[in-house]
């Protein structure tokens, strides 16, 4: 995958070269990830959207899982974590 920095964005012509070229580009932060960025249809963009969102979803809720098996909480702490995830929704 090709990478840019976040400085190198003000050259939308290249940008745009690139995503038609390559369909995704890693946009860095002092060397680092920062950011993907990919080229849509127009008329797909939506649904483009809502598969991104899917699958960080998912890997969201694979991370979660491994971390569980990894690291299992004792029942006091997911009552901590419960309570504090309550008590944040009502603030």
């Amino acid at each position: 995958m090709t990478s840019i920095a976040v400085k190198d964005l003000k050259r939308p012509r290249e940008l745009r070269d690139t995503l038609e070229r390559e369909r995704e580009v890693m946009v860095t932060r002092d060397g680092q990830p920062f950011a993907i960025m990919i080229g849509v249809e127009p008329d797909n963009a939506d649904n483009a959207l809502r598969e991104i969102r899917r699958a960080l979803f998912s890997s969201a809720v694979l991370h979660a899982r491994r971390r569980a098996t990894e690291e299992p909480m004792t029942q006091g702490e997911i009552n901590t974590e419960i309570k504090a995830a309550r008590q944040a929704r009502v603030s």
